[in-house]
């Protein structure tokens, strides 16, 4: 019996731009374990969202058998994360279902058990590696336990272990006699299905059982692509050294009790090709961002040396573009360099044909409608067109399908034949046996390294990205918000969620409302006591203040020239308009007194409740509103969307200016122009990510149960 019948299905974008699909037609077999093969851009994304109900089709062409869920793990797992704690995200599917706080519990345990996240349950999902992001993207929707679990690529970010431990269980899923169907360009995924259905350019050209679709060598090998060449390691190198990270220890806040890497060292060689191994989570993106400058060393006495500074593609490739279309994308490293007419045009061109996106055909497409693998490659491209000396990239070929990933590879050594240098993570045995050199990674320490000489010439010290402080802003307050540095020994963290909320409120309010002396007064040192129980630095608070400084003068000088005096004070000066009086002495201090007590309020409440005890704390406040039959679940839910959302545009943010700033943008700023200048050309990316991510969330939530 079909539990998914689709029918003479076609599909586009945009009325004026071509199908994505052409009248497709088939069936899912309830109980079966389907899989989706085939080239990037052939349609499948575009597919399995029309299956989920995430795009509109009409309803004759596709049918899902009546009371059955269909659950979608999306291609970019940080667009599936709905919480900003592991555990929570886990559970939101479940709560949706009003199934019961053990049954929720238990789901969420079992869930996370089974892709290996149980021990991070209560880490922050923005510090988590994108690997382990999948995972916790793959556990919230087991948790639903979907009649149909559609897997969007959704096994590419991890690593081997991890990979055949979801197999693992997605056996066990199928043999419950729930359906599967499977996305992917993973040869041991296909070997996992009971059918095949391959598309290339919106049409199905094979439909039928994984026996038939083995012996079908032409289309097995359009999946796979050509075999990636094997190449002896390497011990000794006898080129130049030209990046070095030496003793380099590293954490991402200071209150984190083990290090993220320790004690890395290693020497990278002109022309050469190095791959960077170990499992999700093990410290790879991060030891690429040191050495690229964007993270400094924790530790003095490390030195990161370079010949020069290094470009690098980032992981997750949605993030790294900004610009709408993907010519103008690529063409905005080589603008920075002041590069422009003729030669901007060339670097350009050969940048996207180096990377399969012929220039004719995608130089006008847009960057938000190409598939993920096109999105990955055109990241590449963007970087390529830099024409460094050291190029590196994390994870290039997740999502690629056989003939690009090749591509991507070729592309690699053919660089380092050029003399450039190639660093490079990888999940894939055949890529790390592609390399002339393997380092290989685990729990933040080098396991192995093929190269010995590893000789210690002296290069000159990395010097820093014009934006990094701006950087490392962002990176702090998106940590603080979403609580990982939280202090939980603080006295305050010890109270109840909703004894907090209250307590903060009334503190806040008093702030604002009291106007006696002696009431403001005895609500400032209030203020200051409950900022310091909170844990919250006085010390730093004052800092903060002294930045408001400049805002509250202003103030004053406008209460010396507009309010008016009381009728018979004393007139200490008067200049003009400009009369000192002691009323308007009082409001200016009042003033003053109330912007320190309001903030000590604020920075003690946040630093002392994330944003997932405030959600939780808002569950206990409003729970009499529910008795009324007001639906305080939706109330709820506003205010959790909107707390994610914060770190989320934070993070954003972070991102679009990690882009901006390897892609030659945000320079040395000089003065307060030149700090605004910095600034407008992150609006339009961000607006376009918030757009973006809106959607995605909205999308999200669909998909976990909410209505």
């Amino acid at each position: 019996m079909s539990i998914i019948s689709v029918k003479n299905l076609s599909f586009s974008y945009d009325n004026s731009k071509p199908e994505v699909l052409h009248n497709i037609s088939f069936d899912i077999k309830e109980g079966s374990y389907t899989a989706i093969v085939g080239s990037n851009g052939s349609g499948k994304s575009t597919l399995s969202k029309l299956i989920c109900g995430l795009l509109n089709s009409k309803k004759e062409e596709i049918k899902i058998q009546d009371g059955k869920t269909v659950g979608l793990v999306f291609q970019s797992p940080k667009n599936q994360i709905v919480s900003p704690i592991v555990y929570r995200d886990t559970a939101f599917g479940p709560q949706n279902l009003h199934l019961h706080k053990s049954e929720v519990e238990l789901r969420t345990i079992e869930c996370l058990n089974i892709t290996g996240m149980l021990e991070n349950a209560n880490k922050s999902t923005s510090s988590i590696s994108l690997g382990q992001t999948q995972k916790v993207a793959l556990s919230g929707m087991l948790a639903i336990w979907p009649d149909v679990l559609v897997l969007d690529e959704a096994v590419a970010m991890l690593d081997p272990i991890s990979r055949y431990n979801i197999f693992d269980f997605l056996k066990y899923w199928h043999k419950r006699g729930r359906t599967i169907i499977h996305i992917t360009h993973d040869m041991d995924a296909i070997e996992e299905a009971d059918s095949i259905i391959d598309i290339e350019k919106g049409n199905i050209i094979f439909e039928g059982s994984r026996e038939d679709f083995k012996n079908k060598t032409e289309l097995v090998n359009l999946i796979k692509g050509p075999k990636i060449p094997f190449k002896e390691k390497s011990q000794i190198f006898e080129t130049e050294p030209v990046l070095s990270l030496k003793k380099v220890d590293f954490k991402y806040n200071k209150n984190q009790d083990k290090k993220s890497l320790s004690n890395i060292n290693f020497t990278l060689y002109k022309g050469t090709v190095t791959a960077l191994t170990g499992p999700s989570g093990a410290g790879k993106s991060t030891i690429l961002e040191l050495c690229t400058g964007l993270l400094k060393p924790v530790n003095p006495e490390a030195k990161v040396t370079s010949i020069s500074k290094p470009s690098i593609v980032l992981q997750n490739c949605s993030d790294a573009l900004f610009r709408p279309f993907a010519a103008d994308d690529v063409a905005f490293g080589p603008e920075n360099q002041g590069i422009s007419g003729k030669e901007l045009k060339a670097r350009v061109v050969d940048a996207m044909e180096k990377v399969n996106l012929p220039f004719e055909e995608f130089a006008d497409s847009h960057t938000i409608e190409l598939s993920g693998g096109q999105q990955r490659r055109l990241a590449i491209a963007g970087i390529i067109a830099l024409n460094k000396d050291i190029i590196i990239l994390d994870e290039p070929t997740a999502g690629l399908d056989g003939q690009s990933r090749f591509e991507v590879i070729k592309l690699m050594r053919s660089l380092a034949d050029e003399g450039k240098t190639v660093l490079f993570s990888t999940h894939k045995r055949d890529e790390a046996d592609f390399a002339d050199r393997e380092i290989n990674i685990h729990d933040g320490r080098i396991v192995f390294d093929t190269c010995k000489n590893q000789q210690a010439e002296e290069l000159e010290e990395m010097k820093s990205f014009g934006g990094i402080g701006m950087l490392e802003g962002l990176r702090k307050s998106t940590s603080s918000i979403s609580g990982e540095n939280r202090k939980e020994k603080s006295f305050i963290t010890k109270f109840p969620a909703s004894l907090r909320i209250i307590l903060f409120l009334a503190l806040f309010v008093c702030s604002l409302a009291i106007n006696a002396p002696v009431g403001y007064g005895i609500i400032g040192v209030l203020s200051f006591i409950y900022c310091k129980l909170c844990g919250f630095s006085i010390l730093k608070l004052l800092k903060g203040f002294l930045k408001v400084v400049p805002f509250l003068i202003l103030f004053a000088i406008f209460q010396m020239i507009f309010q008016a005096p009381l009728e018979g004070e004393v007139h200490f000066t008067e200049w003009k308009w400009f009369l000192v009086t002691p009323s308007k002495l009082f409001i200016c201090l009042r003033g003053f007194v109330k912007t320190v007590s309001a903030m000590a309020c604020i920075c003690g409440f946040f630093i002392s409740t994330p944003e997932y005890d405030l959600i939780d704390g808002l569950k206990v406040l409003l729970f009499p509103l529910s008795i009324i039959k007001i639906p305080v679940r939706y109330l709820i839910l506003i205010f959790e969307i909107m707390f994610r959302f914060i770190p989320l545009l934070l993070e954003e943010a972070y991102l679009i200016i990690k882009t901006q700033i390897i892609r030659g943008g945000l320079g040395a700023a000089k003065g307060f122009f030149g700090k605004i200048k910095n600034v407008l050309p992150l609006f339009v990316p961000l607006i376009i990510q918030t757009i973006r991510k809106s959607e995605a969330l909205a999308e999200a939530i669909t998909m976990r149960g909410f209505k």
